[in-house]
């Protein structure tokens, strides 16, 4: 009985020894389990600091609208009292809303890009946990028995080689990048040319009211003159009463002229961006002779226009479509490997997976082999609309040149006839203050006078409208 009294009396001390063992493995897994978990944690929180940059940035694009309507008094040209043309074209240049779009239309395509770039890079995923739970069995037992396990887990997926879909995928997402630039330029030009259009526009009708304003001056005057020599008998009272009808037509144009030049300030207002009718004052216009002939301009143009640079961009982000569907008929080789690390009342278990793979679409209905096919399609129709671009860019710098040499000719012409017109006046004018000419014959030098001088007016701002919209079509 003793020596079975000193065996039971050792196992129990072994039992005992053994329970404490078994605690420190316990404790220790849970240390080594925490430790782990919390550099995963750490190792998150670093990374999700990396981007506090980019959240910054969003939140700041949240916050501040600044691609909102302007207000005229906010552009830099509110207290200048003359502005150039030119001055606000460039300035249409960069805060256009139509170029404000196209630019974020770029900066999109450059993070396409990057995403594309970054499809070798592989992608680690980690999770912790920790997971406190009761082990209660007598549902009497009013006493807590629980314990925790912290559990962390790293996924790590990598994609090895995609036999060139990647490669493919690069090249044509570049592709996409220059055509967006290219719309971007065209955006800009075009935001430029409406803004020149509409400066030229407004001048226009500037002049023709100045001119306008001119001719029912000269009918007043003319009708004063008119009813002073009635007074004293030289004329007849036909001649007023038709110098009262001709210097009421002549302030009705003058309306109509002042109306134009109220629209073409509403159109410059358009252009600008602008939501209110500001009193823009601009400055008068140098003119820039333009030798260059239509080959000159065709071989500029083939270069430099931004319509033809982006269907070609297009063209090659078609082309390197097709390789990608080529290369989507092979499989796609990566691999996944996992650890995982678990803690709780048994010693920390360590876990670790390597899946290699290789991924293929074995039976689609040859649904790849027509993904092919409409690639090619979609690159002849690519190629062709760059071919009908040329031909219809040519056509129309070849009229846009003829519209030029016309204007200029047609400019010539009318200067020569204002300056024939102002002579008649002023001879018909001479003879019918001496009685020597009636009063419809100076009514028809006036209307003749005030006609030419429209038309040297018309003629100066259509060359300078081709001229605008061949700068334009050549990409300058």
């Amino acid at each position: 009985e003793g020596v079975k009294h000193l065996i039971h009396m050792k196992t129990s001390v072994e039992i005992a020894a053994e329970h404490r063992a078994e605690e420190a493995a316990r404790a220790k897994a849970r240390a080594a389990a925490k430790n782990l978990c919390l550099l995963i944690l750490a190792g998150a929180i670093t990374i999700l600091a990396s981007g506090c940059g980019t959240i910054h940035m969003a939140r700041e694009a949240q916050a501040t609208d600044t691609e909102r309507t302007l207000r005229w008094s906010e552009t830099p040209f509110a207290n200048e009292s003359t502005i150039p043309v030119e001055a606000l074209a460039q300035w249409a240049r960069t805060n256009v809303p139509a170029v404000v779009q196209a630019r974020e239309d770029v900066v999109q395509a450059q993070i396409a890009l990057r995403s594309i770039k970054s499809s070798y890079i592989p992608v680690l995923d980690g999770s912790i946990a920790y997971t406190y739970a009761s082990a209660n069995i007598d549902p009497h037992d009013t006493t807590w028995d629980g314990d925790g396990i912290w559990d962390g887990k790293l996924t790590l997926n990598w994609l090895l080689f995609d036999f060139g879909r990647t490669p493919a995928a690069t090249r044509q997402a570049v592709a996409r990048l220059a055509a967006a630039d290219q719309a971007a330029r065209a955006a800009e030009q075009t935001a430029a040319y409406n803004v020149r259009a509409a400066c030229f526009e407004l001048l226009r009708k500037s002049e023709l009211h100045a001119v306008a304003q001119a001719n029912a001056a000269a009918y007043k005057d003319h009708l004063e003159q008119t009813q002073h020599r009635f007074d004293v008998g030289a004329v007849t009272s036909y001649e007023v009463s038709k110098a009262r009808v001709d210097s009421e037509n002549a302030r009705l144009a003058e309306i109509v002229a002042a109306h134009g030049v109220q629209t073409a300030r509403a159109g410059l207002a358009l252009a600008l961006g602008l939501a209110e009718n500001p009193d823009i004052d601009l400055q008068p216009l140098e003119n820039h002779p333009d030798t260059r002939t239509l080959d000159d301009l065709w071989a500029i143009a083939q270069t430099n226009a931004p319509s033809l640079a982006a269907l070609r961009a297009a063209a090659d982000a078609a082309k390197n479509y097709v390789d990608w569907t080529i290369c989507d008929l092979y499989p796609k080789l990566s691999l996944t490997l996992t650890f995982d690390a678990q803690g709780d009342s048994t010693p920390l278990l360590w876990n670790y997976a390597a899946v290699p793979a290789a991924a293929q679409t074995l039976f689609a209905g040859r649904a790849k082999t027509r993904q092919i096919e409409t690639a090619v399609s979609q690159l002849r129709a690519a190629r062709s609309k760059l071919a009908a671009a040329e031909q219809t860019l040519y056509n129309t710098l070849l009229n846009a040149t003829l519209s030029a040499q016309s204007a200029l000719d047609a400019l010539d012409v009318a200067q020569s006839a204002a300056e024939a017109a102002q002579e008649n006046f002023d001879i018909v004018s001479s003879r019918y203050d001496v009685g020597k000419a009636s009063v419809l014959e100076r009514t028809d030098a006036q209307v003749a006078l005030s006609r030419a001088q429209a038309e040297v007016v018309t003629a100066r701002y259509n060359l300078l409208d081709t001229r605008i919209l061949i700068t334009r079509l050549i990409g300058e």
